[in-house]
Order: structure tokens, then C-alpha cells, then sequence
């Protein structure tokens, strides 16, 4: 394929000045950068942005609220505080037996 490229001069000098473009805006010059300078710069403000926003998170927040006990209207008692605890009464009977289970049917199910 590259014969048949070069056997035109205005077609090599073309593909000649098409390469050395592309490397150019690839690369950049002195005074401009190019396409890898501007991905580098882009890449490196992300990078200090996503170290900010890491920064911030990391920051201790206060995470209780402080309340002013003048701020109530109204005393309440201890009374009111405590939850009577409703349910099962956990404690064991008197002479330490279990509950009797309720009778069972001994016979298996038929299959």
C-alpha cells in the first residue's frame, strides 16, 4: 500500500504534512500544548477536586444535638421515662421446673 503512495510526490508530501500535523496537535509546540498536555492539566484538576471533596468529608461533624434545658415547657417524671417492660415475665417459677409442655401426639404422620 505505501508504494502505491509514494509513487505520487503531492500525495507523499501530502501524507508527509498529515503526519507531522497530528503529531503536532498530539505533542503541541513551545508555545502551545497539545492534546496530551490539555488531558494531563484536566486529569490533575480532577484529581485536586476529588481530593477536596475527600477532604471535606473526612472532616468530624457533630453528629448529636445539644438541647437547652430551658427549652421545656414542662418537667416529666422519672416515672414516665422508664418503659414498664411488657412481654414475658423472664423470671423462673418457684421450684425451678420448666413450664410442662403441652401434650403432643406421639404418632407420626402418616406418608
Amino acid at each position: 500500500m505505501y508504494r502505491h503512495l509514494f509513487r505520487n510526490r503531492w500525495a507523499a508530501l501530502g501524507f508527509v504534512a498529515m503526519m507531522a500535523a497530528s503529531a503536532i496537535s498530539l505533542v503541541g509546540t513551545e508555545e502551545g500544548g497539545g492534546m496530551i498536555d490539555e488531558a494531563k492539566a484536566e486529569l490533575q484538576g480532577q484529581k485536586q477536586d476529588f481530593e477536596n471533596q475527600a477532604a471535606e468529608l473526612s472532616k468530624p461533624t457533630s453528629s448529636h444535638v445539644v438541647i437547652d434545658a430551658g427549652e421545656f415547657e414542662e418537667d416529666v417524671s422519672d416515672d414516665d421515662l422508664v418503659d414498664p417492660g411488657t412481654g414475658e415475665d423472664p423470671t423462673p417459677l418457684d421450684d425451678g421446673a420448666l413450664e410442662p409442655v403441652p401434650d403432643l401426639d406421639p404418632t407420626p404422620p402418616e406418608v
